[in-house]
Formats: C-alpha cells, structure tokens, sequence
C-alpha cells in the first residue's frame, strides 16, 4: 500500500497526500510526525539520484528531480516504485509545472499546486491496482538468452536488458523502431519465454526478472520517529528483509492459509442459497456493474450497516446470490472490515463506510442506499441482468452458468490472439455476427484482466 506522498522544494511540501487509513490531512507546510523522517533523508541524494530504504515498518523511496524532491512511502513488501511509479509521478508533476516554473516559485501561493491532488490520487490508484507477471513465470533475460533469440529480436531483447525496465514507448525510443515492428517483437521475445510485465492503467512495462526478485533495500540504522497512526520512537530492531508479494490477473482458485490477507475467507458460496430475484428488485440499476466487476475479477466493495445478526443473514444471502456471477470459482470474501485491505488481496469486501474514500476506482455495492456506483456500465451485461428480472433464481442460475461459461472461453481464446498478435478481423466479426457486437467490450476486459500477461 502507498501511504504518503510528498513533492517538496527547499523542505517546503508543494504537495503532501496522507493515504493511511484514519489519518488526516494537514494544513499548510506542517508535515506533523513525518518531519523527522524526511529530514533524515533530505541530505541523503543530489539531484538525479534516487533512493529505497527502510525505516521501521516503513519503506522510503525518494528522488531529486530538478528543483523538486519526490518522496513515497510504503509498505515494505510494495514492489515497483523505484522502476515504476517515481518516474510516472516525475513525468506527469512536471508535464503540469515545468520545472522552471517550479524553480522561480517563491512560495507565494502554495495554493497553485492542490489541483495536483486529483492527478496525484488517480496515478496511485493506477499503480495500487497494476497487474504484474506472476514471480518465476518467466525465464529471466541475461546476455546469454539474448545471444540465443533470432537476430532479428537481438536489439530489442538488449535494449531492454540494458535498461533492466522499459515501457512500451521507451522500447520504441531505443529501437528506433515503429509501433507495429514494436508489438511484432516484443511479443516474439514474450513468447520464448522472456521480459516480466507490470501493466499499469493503459501503460504496460517490460523487465527482465520479477520485481519480486530485486534485493531489498537498505535499513536505517537510526531514527527516532516513525510515521504510524499513533506517532511514537521505535523501540523494535529495524526489519532488514522484505516480505515479497506478487499478483497474477489469472483466476484465482484457492490460496494457502500462510498465503491469505488476514481477514479474507477463500470459498465457494451456495448458489442454490441465493436470491437473484429480491437482490435485482433491491438494486434496480447498476447490476450490471456488480456482474462486469465479479467477471473480469475486480474488487467489489459492500456497504451494509449497522452490523446486526439480521444483516448478517441479509450479507450471508448476497454473498451466495453473487457468487452466481461466477458459478466455477472460488471467491476471496471479507465478511466486514474497518481497516483497508488492497484491492488486489480480495474480490469482496463488506468495508466500513468511512473507508470507501481510500477505494477511488472500485465498484461500490451499496444496501443501505440501494444503488451501485464507480463500476463500468455493460450493455451485454444489462441484457442479461434484464432477463434476469423476469426469472426464477433458479432459472438466473442456469442463465449464468451458461453465459459466463461462454464469457471466460470467448476471453481466452481473445487474449491468445492479442498475445500472439494474429490477425483479429474473422474472430471479431465472428463474435458480431454469431452473438452481439456489445459482447466484445466484455471480452476485451476479462481477457485484459484476467488472461494476459
């Protein structure tokens, strides 16, 4: 999880986000508890070079650019920040404020820089919800396996060996090659069996191992404070090793005990416990929605208060009348939770509503006001729900199987396509001809979510 991050110019804060949960934002140039953790780091870099630590339970990732010193903080196991999101936020702060701009800026109006706010939260859902390449998956790209591709994918697979992490545009950049002879190689060398992938929002990067596999770094020695809730010294050895964790989009069937986000139940619920009928008569609009989150594998947040045995029944009834959306699956279920758990460690949660502003991207169930919001609207999703309405839960059951059996094939066999970048005009005039132009914005998102790499 991303905690806090923070754009100072001359230890004056330009921009400071607090993600923690029950945190607040503060005022002004006041950085409250975290002072002393970027006065220990301030001194640390020169201008261009960047750096990860840990401090506690606390990973520090920092950089200064220009004018501007960029800081993240973290949990230790967070993966990508030094390769990834640093320079994603770099580029896009700077896209905004040229850094001559920020370098004449005396301080006169600080105000300038909070509508860089609403970019700085959208990157850091992006980033929260990257989907990477599964550690140990791949071969990992060294010289040797380059001298071993076909010449023609030689400079391609050394370009990015030498940048050890390269986007899509950045291979272009160094190849000096089209977009079209981009795609054509780069899914050659995947193909053999090389590169790792962190596909963040629309943006996909290509590394020669996992991050999982990058050495952890470095522990301070000393320091007197640390950004928890409850500001305090640390009186614990600081830690020298890091919990890695890795993400795969493909389905997910059952995790190890020792592998579970606590709180998080992995099961199968009973559908035949179910009831579509009164869950579509409760929620009029937005099923569809809850349908495309369930299918493509996103989070789905519940809100239902107060807690009371009655809920509970009503909870336990939803559960299993959702799970028909998935009716092969197992489900990661969180039965109710006042603290964040990441999007990427669940596919239900039952969350407390004062967290729900942590969540900016995630579809929101909510009972209490009876209405779905943040999912993408599915005009083949709908159509399914609206036959829905006019059946018995019995009958909703088998229409699921059915459709979402038929969902996860088509999704498969277009990631395959779109993996191995072969011709796609018979298939999707297929999918049009046979069944419903509508069905390929569906497909398109289980297979970008669930099937590729």
């Amino acid at each position: 999880m991303i905690k806090r991050v923070l754009i100072l110019k001359n230890n004056f804060p330009l921009v400071y986000r607090n993600y923690e949960p029950g945190q607040a934002q503060l005022k002004g140039n006041s950085l409250g508890d975290f002072q002393p953790i970027i006065d220990s780091i301030l001194n640390k870099v020169s201008i261009g070079q960047q750096n990860e630590e840990l401090i506690g339970d606390l990973k520090l990732t920092y950089k200064q650019v220009g004018p501007a010193f960029f800081v993240v903080s973290s949990d230790p196991n967070e993966e990508g920040i030094l390769d990834i999101l640093l320079p994603e936020l770099e580029t896009l702060f700077y896209a905004i404020f040229p850094q001559d701009y920020v370098e004449n800026w005396q301080g006169d109006d600080v105000s300038v820089f909070q509508g860089f706010v609403a970019k700085l939260d959208q990157l850091r859902s992006a980033f929260e919800n990257r989907i990477m390449t599964k550690s140990g998956s791949r071969r990992e790209l060294d010289t040797l396996s380059v001298m071993e591709l076909p010449q023609r994918l030689q400079k391609t697979a050394r370009s990015i060996l030498d940048a050890k992490i390269a986007s899509f545009q950045e291979v272009i950049a160094m190849t000096e090659s089209s977009a079209q002879q981009a795609v054509a190689t780069i899914q050659e060398i995947l193909n053999a069996g090389f590169l790792y992938t962190t596909k963040m929002g629309n943006k996909v990067y290509y590394s020669v191992k996992s991050f999982s596999d990058s050495p952890p770094p470095a522990a301070a020695a000393t320091l007197s404070a640390t950004p928890t809730p409850a500001p305090a010294p640390v009186s614990s050895p600081v830690e020298t090793t890091i919990q890695t964790s890795t993400t795969t989009q493909q389905p997910q069937t059952s995790t190890p005990d020792t592998q579970r986000t606590l709180g998080v139940e992995v099961t199968k619920r009973n559908t035949d416990k179910g009831n579509m009928p009164f869950l579509l008569k409760q929620i009029k609009k937005g099923m569809d929605q809850v349908f495309d989150a369930i299918v493509s594998r996103k989070l789905l947040l519940i809100v239902l208060d107060p807690e009371s045995d009655k809920n509970q029944v009503l909870l336990n009834m939803i559960l299993d009348t959702i799970q028909c959306f998935a009716p092969e699956r197992e489900l990661r279920i969180v039965n109710y939770t006042a603290d964040f758990i990441h999007p990427r460690d669940a596919d239900i949660i039952r969350v407390n509503r004062d967290l729900l502003s942590y969540y900016s991207n995630e579809v929101i169930l909510d009972m209490d006001k009876k209405k779905v919001s943040q999912g993408l609207t599915s005009i083949y999703l709908n159509d399914i729900i609206q036959t829905m309405t006019k059946q018995k839960h019995n009958e909703c059951v088998s229409l699921l199987i059915n459709r979402v059996s038929l969902i996860e094939k088509i999704s498969q066999d277009w990631a395959k396509i779109k993996k191995l970048n072969l011709p796609s005009d018979d298939f999707v005039n297929a999918i049009r001809a046979k069944h419903t132009p509508a069905m390929l914005e569906v497909i398109e998102r289980v297979a970008s979510h669930v099937y590729m790499d």
